[in-house]
């Protein structure tokens, strides 16, 4: 029976696949998918709940092969799955509501004890059922490639081994939280259960915010279950009642009316008077986020996720006749609410997360680097430059020890040549517009991570180099927002094949006459470094790209010589472009010390700061363009 409407719920990221051998990051922090290094376009872990079922065999759902990416990064960055009560679809078996819930664009839902399983099996979903009845409860989820993120128990039994089977069964059939009702004196035996099970409880109760108080001292597994229609039908503001259940959230029935009170009606998702987009920006308030305690890391790879609470929200369909037309539409208005309150997540980890200070360099190390920096500028600043510099790995993105390497390079250079005052700051909202005109140019010191999941961000960026502005990527910055193509067709590249911690590589001089590359004479060269292979599915191409230096394709003696996963064998290394008035560098190299060591590689780095400062000139003409030679 579907959940009463008067509160009773109240509180209730790529190497692999692209055949490149031996181009495998070495560490992989944040957990990983198919995409590779630090889960970049994988689903994220959260507190108390794994990678999920690995599904098998033939496949009946209907769902979209991509889901939506907002909600697939509601899950990513904030912890929140998206699914519904398989019996708020109407008088249904498990079975016919899961199809529905399948073909309305959900992949989570929740089991309910008191619904039949199938018309093969007429009994209620519960830890009764034989061995062989679960096995196909478990073959209709995997063939509709569906996960039970919850399982609603109920009344959750009050002696230990009742309790157990629950537990017991719901594990069984992958979820990883149960949502019921429970006496206050048995919190701490659930508790423990919890813990032992690595299992989440989200309890209802008509009371919520006394309950609140009664679980202090218990841990995070233990929470409340929530329904914003019944905070409306009893007038109250769905924000207003969330900020009241602090952190203890676990649950959300996402249910809108037309307006508050008893006598309003259920009406689709967003459509209502819930205000959804604020609601779910409070729900992200909850959990304030995080960064590990030694930041900035002294390793590469040292960059932790800022896990959130693992929190189900279930899209309650309004009772109209086509439930998955309902449920589509749903899904499709929290898809739109959504997006700001991850953007407020990344905004708030990016003013945690202070630049890499160049004063932990090494005193041997600083010498080293002290002796090749330029002494003088190339031109004379045509007015006092100021140039912001950001080296932000947001929410998981990969670390690189080398970061404080081209910090202190940056540093430098201002202080020899009076040519630029660096701004170290990781401040995202520095990026958006019209704040981001106090600089004149941005300089990306080896960014990772979902920098630009904020169109403000990233649009504000795209502004600023467009109407005249300068924007410079050192190594790892193609490997921010890789699901932003914005972000990618700006610098020239995304992400990049490579092997970790580099290998040695020759390099040619594409543009010997260009005043970025002229210290090194026309002459190609040897270094190592963790050279990127750029893929050819990128948005790479001498069609837009004035070329620097790139892989000496005629050199095979040297490992990194001899990738092919570009048919063309094409592999810059460093690059310039014109975008609108703006200017762009981006090179791929800077991983290692050696990098930083050599003066001509920090003569290449100054020009381009002049150059993307709007003070060097330099010919931008795409390489396709020029003339052959």
């Amino acid at each position: 029976m579907k959940r009463k409407k008067d509160g009773v719920r109240a509180v209730a990221f790529m190497i692999a696949i692209f055949g490149v051998i031996g181009l495998i990051e070495a560490q992989t922090p944040g957990g990983t998918g198919a995409s590779g290094r630090g889960g970049r376009g994988a689903t994220g872990a959260v507190p108390g709940r794994g990678r999920g079922p690995q599904f098998t065999g033939p496949s009946v759902s209907v769902r979209p092969a991509a889901q939506s990416k907002a909600r697939a990064q509601a899950e990513t960055l904030l912890g929140w799955r998206v699914g519904v009560r398989t019996d708020a679809l109407g008088p249904l078996t498990f079975s016919e509501a899961a199809a529905k819930a399948d073909a309305g664009g959900m992949a989570f839902v929740e089991g309910v004890s008191t619904q039949k399983v199938s018309a093969e099996i007429a009994k209620n979903l519960d830890y009764n059922l034989t061995a062989s009845e679960v096995d196909k409860v478990k073959a209709r989820l995997n063939e509709l490639r569906l996960v039970m993120a919850a399982y609603d128990a109920g009344a959750i039994p009050g002696d230990e081994a009742s309790r157990r089977k629950v537990f017991g069964f719901a594990k069984n059939l992958g979820a990883d939280m149960i949502i019921g009702s429970a006496d206050a004196a048995s919190l701490a035996d659930l508790d423990k259960l919890a813990t032992e099970l690595s299992m989440n409880v989200a309890l209802v109760s008509k009371d919520p915010r006394s309950l609140v108080a009664s679980l202090t001292g218990h841990s995070e597994r233990i929470g409340l279950s929530a329904d914003t229609g019944a905070w409306m039908e009893a007038g109250v503001k769905p924000l207003t009642s969330v900020a009241q259940l602090k952190d203890r959230l676990l649950a959300v029935n996402l249910r809108d009316r037309s307006a508050l009170g008893a006598k309003a009606r259920n009406v689709t998702v967003g459509t209502g008077a819930a205000e959804l987009g604020p609601f779910l920006i409070g729900m992200s308030k909850l959990q304030p986020p995080k960064i590990q305690a030694d930041w900035p890391p002294m390793t590469d790879g040292g960059a932790k996720k800022s896990e959130g609470k693992p929190v189900f929200i279930t899209l309650d369909p309004t009772g109209a006749a086509d439930p998955v037309a309902d449920l589509t539409s749903a899904g499709a208005a929290f898809d739109k609410a959504v997006p700001p309150a991850f953007y407020y997540r990344i905004s708030e980890l990016s003013r945690m997360e202070t630049i890499t200070p160049f004063t932990r360099v090494p005193a041997d190390e600083v010498a080293k680097i002290d002796a090749v920096i330029p002494r003088k500028a190339m031109v004379k600043p045509k007015k006092a430059r100021k140039l912001l510099v950001m080296d932000l790995c947001v929410n998981g993105g990969y670390y690189h020890s080398s970061i404080q390497l081209g910090n202190l390079s940056l540093h430098l250079m201002a202080k020899y040549t009076d040519a630029f005052v660096p701004v170290f700051d990781n401040d995202v909202e520095n990026l958006k517009y019209p704040k981001i005109k106090q600089y004149d140019a941005v300089f990306l010191n080896n960014i990772e991570g979902a920098v630009f999941t904020d169109p403000d961000v990233i649009n504000g960026l795209l502004r600023f180099v467009r109407e005249g502005g300068g924007v410079a990527g050192l190594h790892a910055a193609t490997w921010a927002s890789t699901d932003v193509p914005e972000y990618g067709e700006l610098m020239g590249s995304q992400t990049g094949a490579h092997k970790y911690n580099g290998e040695p590589g020759a390099l040619r001089i594409d543009d010997p006459d260009s005043p970025l590359t002229k210290q090194f004479g026309g002459k190609g060269f040897e270094i190592t470094d963790e050279f990127y292979h750029y893929l050819p599915t990128g948005p790479y191409s001498r069609d837009n790209l004035h070329i620097l230096l790139s892989i000496d394709p005629a050199r095979k003696d040297l490992p990194a010589n001899q990738y092919t996963t570009r048919p063309d064998n094409d592999y810059a290394m460093a690059w310039i472009r014109s975008y609108g008035k703006g200017r762009v560098f981006q090179d791929g190299m800077g991983h290692r010390p050696d990098f930083y060591e050599s003066a001509n590689m920090q003569q290449l780095i100054f020009a381009a700061v002049q150059f993307i400062l709007g003070d060097l000139d330099a010919d931008t003409t795409p390489s396709a363009r020029l003339p052959k030679k």
